[in-house]
């Protein structure tokens, strides 16, 4: 089931969402952002960071991908091209990764192709 939500509140409200439905656990998500970390102390850095009144500690970029990786990315991806004015992206699909693949295949074929029959001497096929 996916809920889409159609605002989010601030930066801090969709990664609270991206936690809630990615059916792990706060303290799990925490101690892959922070590896190496007590789990509890992990998930008491992860609160603390995602608090817009805390002052001490922060997410830096990379941790921010670990939690995007470990939970739901569209609710961040969506407040970011809400807030930034752009159209909310769909996620792809293996089928459409292929067609998209087998497309480029056609038209770098296609470029080969017209290449070959610029070079004197090679007929259609690439032989000489």
């Amino acid at each position: 089931m996916k809920n889409d939500f159609l605002f989010y509140d601030d930066p801090y409200d969709a990664l609270d969402k991206s936690i809630a439905f990615s059916g792990k656990t706060k303290k799990a998500i925490a101690a892959a952002i922070y590896p190496g970390r007590q789990p509890d102390t992990a998930k008491s850095l992860l609160s603390r960071a995602m608090s817009s009144e805390n002052t001490d500690v922060h997410l830096s970029i990379e941790n921010l991908m670990a939690l995007l990786k470990e939970t739901r990315p569209e609710d961040f991806i969506y407040y970011l091209c809400d807030e930034f004015g752009f159209e909310r992206p769909e996620r792809k699909t293996t089928d459409r990764i292929r067609k998209d693949i087998a497309a480029e295949v056609r038209e770098i074929n296609h470029k080969l192709g017209t290449l070959l029959r610029h070079i004197p001497g090679i007929d259609d096929k690439g032989k000489a």
